[in-house]
């Protein structure tokens, strides 16, 4: 398995972990019961990560993926074509997502319904677009590109200077991830 191909799909991974850890912290905000004080923190830093990494680095080397996968006799054009637009669709999203967290953050006025309306729509989006990704692009992909494909996707991932494989960047959102994914801690009472 190709190395890009391989991180994509490790990229997948974590970012299901992370929309469900999301997921969470919207049932702590939205919850009846008392909140952590530090919930609308994470979900922002949860947004951050939304916007940044997928938006920045995965979509943009999956784009590259997805034109040369065009020239191949694939069986499914209408679904590359539907990842392509989702991408950009996605980013609106997110820049959306953004902004109504950080209204909330300042105290700004957001009916409930509405930021809860939003978060649904976006934790659908997200998953229907790996679940489509996964399920038809990612076995094109397996089925089609070939060593000299992949030598041709490198050259270009490596043009814009290979973010996806940036450690430092790598790094914040590895750390997020961890803190957002880890198990919950049993709550231990003090005598």
């Amino acid at each position: 398995m190709n190395s890009i191909y391989r991180q994509l799909c490790l990229d997948h991974k974590n970012m299901q972990q992370m929309l469900n850890a999301f997921e969470h912290l919207l049932q702590d905000l939205f919850g009846d019961s008392e909140r952590d004080p530090n919930t609308l923190s994470l979900i922002l830093d949860a947004l951050d990560y939304f916007s940044v990494y997928p938006d920045r680095y995965h979509h943009p080397v999956e784009d590259l993926i997805l034109a040369r996968l065009l020239t191949k006799p694939v069986h499914d054009r209408n679904a590359i074509y539907e990842a392509q637009m989702q991408h950009e669709q996605i980013a609106a999203t997110t820049k959306h997502m953004c902004a109504l967290f950080y209204a909330v953050a300042n105290n700004a006025m957001v009916e409930r319904r509405v930021l809860q309306g939003a978060s649904r729509a976006y934790l659908q989006l997200q998953r229907s677009h790996i679940d489509l990704e996964n399920s038809i692009i990612f076995p094109q992909i397996e089925q089609y590109l070939q060593v000299e494909d992949w030598k041709q996707i490198r050259r270009q991932v490596e043009e814009i200077k290979d973010p996806l494989f940036n450690k430092s960047t790598k790094n914040i959102y590895e750390s997020l991830h961890e803190y957002l994914t880890q198990p919950e801690q049993p709550i231990k009472a003090f005598a």
